[in-house]
């Protein structure tokens, strides 16, 4: 019995042996699979990359034209404010095929005290083309008087001066600037006719007047284009806005100087004269911007 069992137990060990060979060759298999394995020729041929010739090239491309679309907020009505310039310097370039002369004469009335017989004082149609110049000058200056405003005044909304219907309403605002700027001519030639009557005669006083309004119908002429210049080109505005001054302070000069010339006649003239220059040349031109300021704040 014992040989049997000796001998039973031989072939348990040999299965045994051959299982724990089996298990330490299936351990050392994860260490073989890191070699290269060859594949079938019909697998290399399915996921073999196709190669593909490459092309270079430079492609030039406009750039593209920005589209600025107008705010019909911001420029409803600005056609009536360019129509209405445009309609009023048609006629006077009209009527200075007939009166051409007329300007010369207007030179001198800026200057001149002396009283003289003139051709073109009594004449209607001449009366008629300074009342035109004028009325342009009025509108020009008008919208200069707009530009100094939005110029002027603080961005701030917070600022007690701030003014946002400028930008809002810019239109309307500029038909009151030009409202504001015929008042100021139509009451500046009552006030120096009226001054001129009190401190000399009549024909003192409308030698005087013919002085402003030369003055302010030939500033037209210069006003007219910068006031287009003004509202087509805002980036230009404090240079044009500098050059209208400057212009507008030689006209003045040059009126104040002829003023000079026929009422200063004694030495106590000098204070009437001071008086002169505070009452009608400084004060109305501070009243009329705080008026384009109010009447454009009711907006």
């Amino acid at each position: 019995m014992m040989q049997g069992d000796s001998v039973a137990a031989s072939p348990a060990t040999a299965v045994a042996a051959s299982a724990s060979a089996a298990s330490v060759h299936t351990a050392s298999a994860p260490a073989a699979s890191n070699r290269p394995v060859p594949l079938p020729a019909d697998s290399l041929a399915a996921d073999s990359v196709k190669t593909v010739a490459k092309t270079y090239g430079i492609i030039l491309e406009a750039p593209g034209v920005p589209e600025v679309k107008a705010n019909p907020e911001q420029s409803y009505g600005m056609s009536y404010i360019f129509g209405a310039l445009a309609v009023l310097f048609f006629i006077i370039g009209l009527r200075f095929r007939n009166n051409y002369k007329y300007v010369t004469a207007m030179l001198r009335n800026m200057v001149e005290v002396r009283l003289r017989s003139n051709a073109f004082d009594e004449t209607v149609r001449e009366t008629s083309f300074l009342v035109l110049l004028n009325l342009l000058w009025s509108c020009s200056a008008g919208i200069i008087v707009w530009s100094i405003l939005g110029f002027t005044l603080p961005s701030d909304p917070g600022s007690t001066m701030y003014l946002s219907s400028l930008s809002e309403y810019p239109a309307a605002t500029i038909a009151i600037c030009m409202g504001v700027g015929i008042v100021y001519t139509c009451i500046m030639a009552l006030a120096y006719i009226t001054v001129g009557s009190v401190f000399s005669d009549g024909t003192h006083a409308r030698l005087w007047l013919k002085g402003f309004t030369a003055g302010q119908g030939l500033l037209g002429f210069i006003y007219f284009p910068l006031s287009f210049l003004l509202l087509f080109y805002p980036q230009w505005t404090e240079i044009l806005l500098w050059i209208a001054l400057g212009m507008f302070l030689l006209t003045k000069i040059v009126f104040i100087w002829k003023g000079f010339r026929i009422f200063f006649t004694q030495i106590s003239s000098w204070v009437l004269f001071l008086y002169y220059l505070c009452s009608l040349e400084i004060v109305p031109l501070i009243l009329t911007y705080l008026a384009a300021w109010w009447l454009c704040s009711l907006l």
